[in-house]
Formats: C-alpha cells, sequence, structure tokens
C-alpha cells in the first residue's frame, strides 16, 4: 500500500506532527479541535458523467464528515477549495454550491472558507472542523483482545451503485436502481451513531469510517492495534437486493462487501457489554466478529462459505483501489 508508506515517510520528516497523523481525524487536545480534510479528484474519485454537480456538492462534504462521525466528534465548520478548468461554466459553481448547502443545513454545519483556482481537472479539497465536547476521540489504535467487531452501516451498496451507473444496464428495477446509485452518489455520515458509541464506551474505542472497504478498515486498526480479527462474514450488513445485482455483473458480491469502499459505514470494536449496552439503547450497530490476540504479524480472519480468507497487506494491495496505482 503505496499511500502508508507515503503516510510513514511523512511521520518521519515531521517527527513533531506524527502524533497527529493516521487516523481518520487529528485531535488537537488542548484545543478541543477534531481536524480532517479529503481531496476528490476528477476522473480519480468521481466521473463528471455519473454524477451531478449538485450531488457532488454533497458528497464533498459527506466524505469529511463521516471522519468526523468516526472520532466521535461533532462537525461544524467547513473550508473548501475548489480547483476549476477554464471549461467549467457558472451553473456547475452555483448547482455545486447549492449542494453544498443542503448538506451543511441537513447537518448543522458552516462553511466558513477556502479557495479558488485554475486546474486542468475539476479538484475539491474540503477541511472539516469539529471539537470532542469533553468525550476522547476514537482512534484506530485502541483495538482490545476479546473486543466485539462492530458495524454501523451496510457494505458494498456504493459499489453496486457505480456498476450501475457505469454498465447503464436496463433490467433491474427503478427502485432498486436508484437505491443502490443513492448510496454511491449520496453517502450518509452516520455522525450521531458515531458520537453515540463513543459516549457509551468508559474509555475510547478503536473505530474509523470504511471509506476504502471494509476489509481496509478491519485490518488498518489490527495493524495500528497489533492484534488480529476473525469476522463471520455472513453478520456483515448488506442490503437484500445486493446479491441480485452482483450477479448480473457477473461479480462474486463479496467483492464489492469487502473490497467496494465508499459506504462511509463505522467500523470499530467495542468490550461486549457496551456493545449489548448499545443494542438495548436501540443503537443501529451490528456485531460481526471478535478481536484476537495476534500479536507479530496482524491480520484479519473471514469466515466465508466453510473457508478462511486472510486480509493482510499483500491481500489489500491487490484488491483495493488505491490513489497511487
Amino acid at each position: 500500500m503505496k499511500e502508508d508508506k507515503f503516510i510513514g515517510l511523512i511521520k518521519n520528516l515531521l517527527p513533531e506532527s506524527s502524533k497527529y497523523i493516521g487516523d481518520d481525524t487529528a485531535f488537537i487536545e488542548e484545543k478541543g479541535l477534531i481536524l480532517t480534510q479529503d481531496t476528490l479528484v476528477e476522473d480519480v474519485h468521481f466521473r463528471m458523467s455519473t454524477i451531478s454537480p449538485y450531488d457532488l456538492g454533497i458528497k464533498s462534504i459527506a466524505v469529511n464528515l463521516s471522519d468526523i462521525a468516526a472520532s466521535g466528534g461533532i462537525a461544524e465548520f467547513i473550508l473548501i477549495s475548489l480547483s476549476l478548468p477554464e471549461s467549467v461554466d457558472e451553473d456547475f459553481v452555483k448547482r455545486f454550491y447549492e449542494g453544498v448547502n443542503h448538506i451543511c443545513r441537513k447537518y448543522d454545519v458552516v462553511v466558513v472558507g477556502g479557495d479558488l483556482t485554475r486546474a486542468t481537472k475539476i479538484t475539491i479539497s474540503i477541511a472539516a472542523i469539529g471539537f470532542n465536547e469533553r468525550l476522547q476521540p476514537a482512534k484506530r489504535s485502541l483495538a482490545k483482545v476479546d473486543d466485539v467487531v462492530i458495524t454501523a452501516g451496510e457494505f458494498g451498496s456504493s459499489a453496486a451503485g457505480l456498476w450501475i451507473l457505469e454498465s447503464k444496464i436496463s433490467d433491474i428495477s427503478e427502485d432498486i436502481s436508484k437505491k443502490f446509485v443513492k448510496a454511491h452518489i449520496n453517502p450518509v455520515p452516520l455522525l450521531q451513531e458515531g458520537r453515540t458509541i463513543v459516549k457509551s464506551c468508559e474509555t475510547p474505542p478503536a473505530l474509523m469510517d470504511a471509506s476504502d472497504g471494509l476489509a481496509d478498515a478491519l485490518y488498518k486498526i489490527s495493524l495500528s492495534s497489533g492484534v488480529g480479527m476473525e469476522i463471520n462474514y455472513d453478520e456483515i450488513p448488506v442490503d437484500k437486493n445486493l446479491e441480485a445485482v452482483a450477479q448480473k455483473a457477473g461479480i462474486n458480491s463479496s467483492k464489492w462487501v469487502l473490497y467496494g469502499g465508499e459506504d462511509y459505514g463505522l467500523v470499530g470494536t467495542v468490550p461486549e457489554f457496551i456493545y449489548e449496552k448499545l443494542l438495548a439503547d436501540n443503537i443501529p450497530v451490528k456485531a460481526i466478529g471478535r478481536v484476537l490476540k495476534m500479536e507479530n504479524c496482524p491480520e484479519v480472519l473471514i469466515r466465508y462459505n466453510d473457508k478462511i480468507v486472510k486480509i493482510n497487506s499483500n491481500t489489500l494491495d491487490s484488491e483495493v483501489f488505491s490513489h497511487f496505482r
């Protein structure tokens, strides 16, 4: 995973910064600040043939709010840097910011600045600012042996939506098609769920979002925490129509579920009594496995069709979407 190598290089070159780098967000404890930044590049993260400027505005904010959700923080402010080719007209900017306004009003966050520049392709860089409000944020490195591995949200739906958009297949019902396409272009940041999970724990849990895929999130938590995991694939929450769409695509649905990415569900670990408390409080989380002691070479073991599928750095190098591939 070249991205991880680059992050390691940056941390070595900026030793004073290394304690802030490596999670979905940076936590500035003395100020109570939770900070994150994401960049979306045309033809890398999106294509204008499959998403409108309005929906692109919504999605650009949503992916950053999802990072705040994974920390358990409260999002408040947004900065937007928008780099545009000369061919982009005023209508694109108008519709993009109408989408931004829609999602910011929905989640009570405010755009407080940014930048406009020229570029060869549309590039959107968003910084989100939140606060911990007296809660220690979740981190990837806090998984403990015997914790329950939990998820919030469904997995594989975004990849199915992207396939529907790109294949332009016509023999899927309109309701099912719209549902999966919406999952891809309008991801839902689970801010309330993330906050509730962290608030319910006596000590901060391990938690991150699954923007780069469920398998990627599970492995990153394992690696950061120095533990292994055993996951029951059948317990992973998926949409009831996912398998039927995957069959039309001629693909094993597990590829979308484990490696599809852009679902923005939450993945984490909590003690069993906390999981039971979350269920009793009707928090929509699902247990999919357990944390194992595995110090030397952490990996994720997935029980799938009477087999054990191992998720490690080699698996991810071959399966997961990479910006640098």
